[in-house]
């Protein structure tokens, strides 16, 4: 089987745990894997030593361009960065050249590139110098956001994949570009605790970085609707920019002593204390600047759990969530929020615990990291 490797801007990254899963899946489907980066951290992850990490160094630019003597591959090479305007052609043609050393010293075959923003362009010109195939993954910021150059990205590559319908819908848009949809998977196996029992009051739990597009700015005006006699509480685990202002507006809202700030959490911690809440709470929205999120990872996971999740209906948490593992209400809406807590506090503990038992089957089924990764092994090796 084709040896891949994961092309990163950094690795490995605490919050990205969807690439370490991929990996571990890649491996087991029986091919080799190489991660390269072009920062590695010293984030502390749980990976075999089969897998090789490679820093990609800065390229000597005046050393590097003469010594390009294949004058075919390096035309080659030049029409492809040519065709990106964001970053110069000097710059792609140096670091593509140091990158396909790297391929062609590991003897990899396919290069796949998570996100889509400035060094998905580099994989692209590395690949063609290197004369291996290339693919992309777009997650949310690198396509809504730090989009520059995305349509001959996309075009250049020999496949791209969305990790939602939405953004299938917006790859192909433009023509030329092969799009695949693909939703990331999570490691189901880590996932063992489940619910052991039934409790009449709803506590509500919240994952993730206190940033706009969550949609907490809407949660706690929302909250402050609900009858304080239904006695619903929410933690918040995770911390951002956004986090003084939501204690600010918690004690202005009178509701401070049912929310509880918990700050970052280990995975480990998430993964065997989900099953002490009645829900996952999650008011996703579009942030001013365009950034969301897409197929977020929190969603699985809480319902691999066996937890119901509360979510809204924006790009991928309106495919993920189903009626019968959660409920769902417009991005941004105050009212939407409050009606959807007001219907969720009106079902009784075996309701909630059946539409927990619901998602947690729901994730085995379709969102499972093996059956996500045989599926990119047969895109890769059909190349």
């Amino acid at each position: 089987m084709k040896h891949i490797a994961i092309l990163v801007p950094s690795f490995p990254i605490a919050s990205e745990t969807f690439v370490v899963t991929e990996i571990k899946a890649l491996l087991n489907a029986g091919h080799k894997v190489t991660v390269l980066t072009f920062e590695k951290t010293s984030v502390l992850i749980n990976l075999t030593s089969a897998i090789e990490v490679k820093k990609i160094t800065k390229p000597a630019f005046k050393l590097i361009l003469p010594s390009m003597l294949n004058i075919y591959k390096l035309a080659k090479a030049a029409h492809t960065a040519a065709q990106f305007k964001s970053i110069s052609t000097q710059s792609l043609l140096a670091y593509g050249y140091q990158i396909s050393r790297y391929i062609k010293a590991a003897k990899i075959d396919h290069l796949h590139c998570h996100f889509m923003h400035g060094p998905l362009a580099y994989g692209i010109v590395a690949a063609k110098l290197a004369d291996i195939t290339v693919s992309s993954i777009g997650h949310g910021h690198d396509v809504y956001v730090n989009n520059a150059d995305l349509k001959p990205k996309l075009a250049l590559c020999d496949f791209s994949i969305a990790v939602c319908e939405e953004m299938a819908m917006q790859f192909k848009r433009f023509s030329k570009s092969n799009v695949k949809l693909l939703h990331c998977g999570i490691d189901t196996s880590q996932f063992k605790y489940v619910p052991s029992s039934l409790n009449e009051s709803v506590r509500l739990i919240f994952i993730g970085r206190l940033v706009e597009k969550k949609g907490l700015q809407f949660l706690l005006p929302a909250l402050k609707h609900i009858p304080k006699e239904f006695g619903i509480t929410l933690d918040i685990v995770g911390d951002g920019p956004m986090l003084n202002d939501l204690m600010y507006m918690a004690e202005e809202l009178g509701i401070r002593k049912s929310i509880r700030f918990l700050g970052e959490k280990p995975h480990d911690w998430v993964s065997s204390n989900l099953i002490y809440y009645s829900a996952l709470i999650a008011p996703f929205c579009v942030a001013e600047n365009g950034d969301r999120d897409t197929g977020p990872l929190v969603l699985k996971e809480a319902m691999a759990c066996g937890l119901p999740v509360l979510t809204t209906t924006l790009m991928g948490a309106n495919e993920i969530v189903t009626p019968n593992v959660g409920m769902k209400c417009m991005p941004g809406s105050i009212s939407g929020l409050s009606k959807m807590l007001y219907k969720f506090h009106q079902l009784s503990p075996h309701k909630r615990y059946l539409l927990g038992q619901n998602a947690k089957q729901h994730v085995n089924e379709h969102y499972n990291a093996v059956k996500q990764a045989e599926q990119l092994s047969k895109w890769v090796e059909s190349l």
